[in-house]
């Protein structure tokens, strides 16, 4: 069977925060299909360039640009109301959310005029899987339609809106949630089983170097996060839970690193402050993945406590920890949605319920006293993530169900 053309359908391209949809269409382009990307807003120029000119004779990239406020939308569809399927796109019982929100209409007033090729679509989150159904409705796509399930969209989004996916899960042909636990959440929502089928978000795990942790003599144990400072990361609860640490008796010499920005950060730094450990934990602010690399090299025990937001948000499983635990490091982390399906209790890391703070501070004491444990560890989770969650490997299994689902089209 030849390679199908694949369209993605994503909200903005390129996104720092979603790299993982730039490496899944560098992966099918390495594998000879033909990848267009259809985004609704543009993102970084700097990084566009360059997957354009690495990919020039097989990748496409359009944008459909549609406003990110109601109010910029409302203003726009007078004039998009000039073309038949602007008007059907506003039928609200048929399109629900789409039409309401005006981003269908506007889409379809701008969308390419040329006729559709058929192709497969490969949406990212639920609510661009539901959009695409609407958009083939209209006649403005053409082929089957496959959805990748990732966090907010399986958590936030369906608490606000708990049939958002009834359409979806109606007219969609493949359903690819990145976790087990995604799984069964759309399967009680009426999945098809046999068309939902897990699909990890891995990363090149044979890129990693595996290298066993070991504490020198006086040296102090080195924690390290990396991620967004938003709440569900959960960085509030590993700076109370290290503070806690630090005074219990005995406690070893300890730092903890925090990586990333976000709009939380400085309420963490004046956290770090109050607890008493503005000198021990340090704020490394965002940077570039070699000097994230650099410092993961430095550190010995990655920690990341995600919970569930306020909002109702939560994380699917966490690049970052594939990315520490590929590198040889034992870890720490929660029992919040997918990430048990990667962390093993006591083999790979050590993990407690989301908003443990005492439970963190014993893991984290736990694991500083027994730094002739963290080799082990770290071996069990770099197998791991070489075994279940390699990039490549899933790519090709990607590459395997597009096929097979433009050829049942």
């Amino acid at each position: 069977m030849s390679a199908p053309p694949v369209s993605f359908l994503v909200s903005r391209f390129p996104n720092p925060s979603e790299t993982f949809i730039q490496a899944q269409a560098e992966g099918l382009l390495a594998r000879g299909l033909a990848v267009e990307i259809v985004a609704l807003a543009q993102g970084d120029e700097a990084a566009l360039r360059e997957i354009a000119a690495r990919w020039s004779e097989t990748l496409r990239v359009s944008f459909v640009p549609i406003p990110k406020t109601f109010g910029a939308r409302l203003a726009t569809l007078p004039s998009a109301l000039a073309t038949a399927k602007a008007w059907a796109g506003l039928d609200i019982t048929r399109f629900g959310e789409d039409a309401v929100s005006l981003r269908l209409p506007l889409a379809a007033a701008r969308w390419p005029k040329a006729a559709p090729s058929p192709r497969v679509w490969l949406a990212h989150y639920g609510r661009w899987g539901a959009f695409a159904c609407a958009l083939r409705e209209l006649g403005l796509i053409e082929g089957p339609i496959a959805t990748v399930f990732h966090g907010k969209d399986m958590s936030a989004y369906l608490d606000r809106r708990p049939n958002a996916y009834a359409n979806l899960l109606r007219r969609g042909d493949l359903f690819l949630p990145i976790s087990d636990v995604w799984r069964e959440k759309l399967l009680a929502l009426g999945a098809p089983a046999e068309r939902t089928l897990v699909h990890r978000m891995g990363v090149d795990a044979f890129r990693f170097v595996e290298t066993p942790r070991a504490l020198a003599p006086g040296e102090p144990v080195r924690f390290i996060g990396v991620g967004r400072m938003v709440e569900k990361k959960g960085f509030d609860d590993a700076i109370a839970a290290f503070a806690a640490f630090r005074a219990t008796p005995g406690a070893p010499m300890a730092t903890l690193t925090l990586i990333g920005a976000g709009e939380l950060r400085a309420s963490l730094e004046a956290c770090a402050r109050a607890l008493g450990q503005g000198d021990t934990v340090r704020f490394a602010g965002l940077l570039p993945h070699a000097k994230v690399a650099e410092e993961l090299a430095r550190a010995h025990v990655f920690v990341l406590s995600s919970r569930t937001a306020r909002s109702g948000d939560m994380e699917g499983i966490p690049v970052a920890l594939m990315e520490a635990m590929a590198q040889g490091m034992p870890v720490l982390a929660t029992r919040h949605s997918g990430t048990p399906e990667l962390v093993e209790h006591d083999v790979s890391g050590l993990l407690c319920a989301e908003g443990d703070r005492a439970g963190l501070a014993a893991n984290m004491a736990a694991i500083a006293h027994a730094p002739e444990r963290w080799p082990a560890m770290g071996a069990a989770g770099a197998a791991k993530v070489r075994k279940e969650f390699d990039l490549s490997a899933w790519n090709d299994k990607l590459a395997q169900r597009l096929s097979g689902l433009y050829g049942k089209a």
